[in-house]
């Protein structure tokens, strides 16, 4: 049983907005990502011919095998991030040139990504959310355009009011990225939830001053809630809405 601080109906019931992140809290993170993180270490690294690098690449981007390192960069770093810590190994080993930065910047944006799949049912929870008057976005360290195109396809983009991205001018952690949701919405910032699975999730939360639920993520010390997957949460509307 995964220790909670707040009852979850409670916090949701009281809730005029949520705002979710997007891989590992809608979306599985790992067979995502994984795919695409490799696929765009090797094209860099084949392209200047440094697959001797390739190990240093992936552990330095926090990629493992299968999954990704928790609160690594891959899993919570913007593209600008990735491809810092790339040219970061490059350059430490030598490598070095104008060209550098294109090809790593042309294999991020090529790089194929892994299968989609959701974490739970998030068409049915965001709809519950919108049905009972609740205000929904989502705040991703994704780029704008990979992450419009993920919600069309998850079937929630109709649902998503604001959107804040990792190529926006504030991203996570920034307390703008909430702030400025609360605002558009005109609300109090004690009236939104954060609900997210990493440290900069949390950090987001705890920037802005809003309650945050962590998915599938006890390890995050300072969550005010946890729920396995997104499920809970429509679950818990229900019932904060019947009383029960």
């Amino acid at each position: 049983m995964v220790p909670r601080l707040i009852d979850v109906p409670d916090l949701v019931g009281g809730a005029a907005a949520l705002v979710f992140d997007k891989d590992g809290t809608l979306l599985d993170l790992d067979s995502r990502w994984v795919a695409f993180f490799t696929a765009l270490t090797d094209t860099v690294l084949e392209a200047l011919d440094a697959t001797e690098l390739r190990g240093s690449v992936l552990e330095a981007l926090g990629v493992g095998s299968r999954a990704l390192v928790p609160h690594g960069v891959a899993a919570a770093g913007t593209g600008a991030d990735v491809r810092a810590v790339i040219d970061g190994v490059l350059s430490a080993a030598g490598y070095s040139g104008a060209g550098i930065d294109a090809e790593i910047t042309s294999a991020y944006l090529s790089a194929p990504m892994g299968t989609l799949a959701p974490l739970g049912d998030p068409a049915r929870v965001l709809t519950q959310l919108r049905d009972a008057g609740r205000r929904v976005g989502v705040a991703t360290a994704d780029d704008r355009e990979r992450t419009l195109d993920d919600l069309d396809r998850l079937g929630v983009a109709h649902l998503v009011e604001l959107l804040n991205c990792g190529d926006d001018q504030f991203s996570k952690p920034h307390p703008r990225v909430l702030l400025d949701m609360a605002e558009s919405w005109e609300i109090s910032i004690d009236g939104l939830v954060m609900v997210g699975d990493s440290g900069h999730d949390l950090a987001t939360a705890r920037a802005a001053g809003s309650r945050f639920i962590a998915v599938s993520a006890s390890d995050l010390v300072g969550a005010d809630a946890w729920v396995e997957t997104v499920d809970e949460i429509g679950e818990a509307l229900v019932s904060s809405i019947s009383g029960d």
